[in-house]
């Protein structure tokens, strides 16, 4: 079997575990899908290796199987992290899908030792706004120290290559854009992705990793596109039409006085 067929067999939705993961995680797997089709522009564009950028793209979130329902993409009405009081507490289970995404794919013994390490990287030591902005508000008569801080972030290595960092790159711009359209807080896709590049630059997150000039340009100008066709606003035509009802019948309610 050549090293192709293998990445192949890997993307094969008959694959054991992708369907295991199916099963387990519905939310996770499509958020999945979503960002290989994203990721396989970016990779094209940039030509890097497309069939590994996709198994990256496909297995990373692979360790929610554990605890689907603790991730938003799974939850229905009700949401687990409701019931927990201390916001440190749903860090550290959520914290735990990257290293048990590791476990799950060493494993399996299928996979490249690259992409497993590649995977590992995905989130860096990202910070938990969400759930560190509640720490906040909890202690806000007293003082927040950096150790409060690093208390709420990733214990991972950040990204080291190019793959990394579009990994981390392309599955933190779309869960966030995804989040946002889904709020209908979207209003500018284009814009959205420069704040969040910005925002993992400024944090810090892609300082390991050497890009050649005009790389970012590219993975930026590609998300762009790439997203604003999944998430762009739409035109509601039916509503369109009934406006265009209600303007004759005022028009024809004019006539007749």
């Amino acid at each position: 079997m050549t090293e192709e067929k293998h990445e192949i067999d890997l993307l094969d939705s008959t694959y054991p575990l992708l369907q295991e993961f199916r099963r387990a995680c519905p939310g996770t797997y499509k958020h999945s899908q979503t960002l290989v089709s994203i990721i396989e522009a970016v990779a094209m564009d940039l030509g890097l290796g497309i069939t590994s950028m996709k198994i990256r793209a496909m297995y990373h979130d692979i360790g929610k199987m554990l605890n689907p329902l603790y991730f938003s993409e799974n939850q229905g009405d009700t949401n687990r992290h409701d019931e927990i009081i201390d916001p440190y507490m749903s860090v550290q289970i959520l914290s735990r899908h990257v290293s048990d995404s590791v476990m799950i794919l060493i494993n399996d013994n299928n996979f490249p030792r690259e992409i497993i390490e590649s995977i590992s990287r995905h989130h860096g030591t990202s910070l938990f706004k969400y759930f560190f902005n509640i720490h906040k508000k909890n202690f806000e008569l007293g003082t927040i120290t950096e150790k409060d801080e690093q208390n709420y972030r990733y214990k991972t290595t950040k990204p080291q290559t190019i793959e990394d960092a579009i990994l981390m790159i392309t599955d933190c711009v779309e869960a966030s854009t995804r989040s946002m359209s889904q709020n209908g807080k979207l209003e500018d896709v284009g814009k959205h992705v420069d704040n969040i590049l910005q925002e993992l630059m400024d944090d810090g997150q892609l300082n390991d990793v050497t890009m050649k000039l005009g790389d970012l340009g590219k993975i930026k100008q590609t998300l762009k596109n790439e997203l604003s066709g999944l998430y762009q606003k739409r035109v509601d035509y039916s509503k369109e039409e009934l406006t265009s009802e209600e303007k004759n019948v005022n028009e024809k309610d004019k006539k007749d006085k």
